[in-house]
């Protein structure tokens, strides 16, 4: 069984493929900084929301599921689409013509960093919670 088939690992790995891709948006505008004219970029976060009603485990649905065989289960979720934007709306312009500024950059990369290490983490738990339930324990000797 593929953990990608089950619908929550799927938007949990969406939400990684996000905040991985927007961690490098948000590096490459702290390594531009000082280049003239260069506006900061980042990329729109996707409704994950609607990533959740759409794969059934929102609390108001019936968890339809499409079954191929009777031992496993096709429904998987789409992966959203990323691109980064440029990002118009920032407290100050630099003498450059650039609108980088480095603190604003850094405190979004440590938010990002910690969504990130907070969905890896579910992540992780997830997979050790069927490993229990499979008997192979989480990992120990």
């Amino acid at each position: 069984m593929n953990l990608l088939d089950i619908p929550l690992f799927g938007i949990m790995r969406s939400k990684l493929s996000y905040l991985s891709e927007r961690q490098s948006v948000l590096a490459q505008n702290v390594a531009n900084a000082d280049t003239p004219g260069y506006k900061a970029r980042d990329i729109a976060e996707p409704d994950f929301k609607k990533l959740v009603a759409s794969s059934g485990l929102d609390k108001s649905s019936n968890l339809n599921m499409t079954v191929t065989s009777s031992k496993h289960i096709a429904k998987s979720v789409p992966s959203p689409m990323f691109g980064a934007s440029k990002r118009n709306s920032t407290y100050e312009l630099n003498p450059n013509k650039n609108n980088v500024v480095i603190e604003e950059e850094m405190a979004k990369m440590s938010m990002n960093q910690a969504e990130y290490q907070k969905v890896l983490s579910l992540y992780s738990k997830g997979i050790a919670m069927f490993k229990t339930a499979l008997g192979t324990g989480s990992g120990g000797a």
